[in-house]
């Protein structure tokens, strides 16, 4: 006894136990009990969440526990820890192996945590990508922000993974053109294509009796793609029919897209893969036969 009180040893006082203490000595009540009351204090402790479903974990009460981990679980991924999320959700599984939405919980914060991915590398390669003639400042972390939620459910943007998202935003200029401008003329060869961000872009066929529209194009739409890479002259004249905001990537920029590209030829197919400009030529050759 004399050797305890001078060295220390034997079971800390009962007041001085934390929780991890009693629930490592097996005492989940009392640590039951802990928990909660700091929760009520505290109800945003997402610790004390888990600790508590591990508690439960340990007296076999499995659906309570589901609960406490579903419950954190959902709070760590609004404040953007999809990984602890993730892991939480597994725990989850584990112990009601059976019930279907878990798995589903786990699947959506899987592409939540993808969509994030792809966000911060459009973002960045939004930040880097070269400058307009006349543009003097760098692109603002807000604009960017901006034209990533215009672009973000866009065909182009859910096939490219976050690499060549970064790659290609970052080779491309941001126009802003005015409605009437014109941004090419049928027959015409300089070799760059379009990436519709807001506002419209039409391919008319003009005529002295007046233009006539073949195809409006829209937000995430992209023309050009045979004039770039296939060499073809402009199919139709394109012209902004109300204020746009545009991405523009030229023979440079695809150059620097594609220097030292694991997938070249992944990202050549997605930007060609709405093949607008065949329909487009088909309709004013059409009208051109016409006289």
């Amino acid at each position: 006894m004399v050797f305890k009180k001078l060295f220390g040893g034997g079971e800390k006082p009962q007041q001085a136990l934390d929780i991890d203490d009693l629930i490592v000595l097996e005492r989940y009540e009392e640590a039951e009990a802990r928990l909660k009351a700091k929760l009520k204090l505290t109800p945003n402790d997402l610790h004390s969440h888990v600790k508590l479903a591990e508690v439960y974990t340990a007296v076999n009460e499995l659906a309570k526990a589901v609960d406490a981990y579903v419950y954190a679980s959902q709070e760590y991924a609004d404040d953007g820890f999809h990984e602890k999320a993730i892991a939480l959700l597994a725990k989850a599984a584990k112990l009601a192996p059976l019930d279907p939405s878990l798995p589903q919980r786990v699947e959506r914060l899987e592409q939540k945590k993808r969509l994030e991915h792809t966000r911060q590398a459009a973002v960045e390669g939004l930040n880097l990508q070269r400058r307009a003639v006349g543009e003097t400042r760098p692109m603002s972390l807000l604009d960017a922000q901006q034209l990533w939620l215009d672009l973000a459910e866009s065909a182009l943007v859910k096939r490219l993974p976050a690499d060549q998202l970064r790659r290609l935003f970052g080779a491309m200029m941001t126009l802003r053109p005015t409605a009437g401008t014109v941004l090419a003329e049928r027959g015409a060869r300089q070799e760059e294509l379009y990436v519709v961000v807001r506002g419209t872009v039409e391919a008319v066929f003009a005529r002295p009796a007046g233009d006539t529209v073949l195809r409006t194009f829209g937000g995430g739409d992209v023309f050009g793609e045979s004039v770039l890479f296939e060499h073809r002259p402009w199919p139709a004249r394109f012209r902004v029919a109300e204020r746009a905001v545009l991405l523009r990537l030229d023979k440079g920029g695809l150059e620097q897209a594609l220097l030292g590209n694991s997938d070249p030829r992944g990202l050549i197919d997605a930007l060609r893969e709405q093949r607008h400009d065949p329909a487009v030529n088909a309709a004013a050759s059409k009208l051109e036969g016409r006289g």
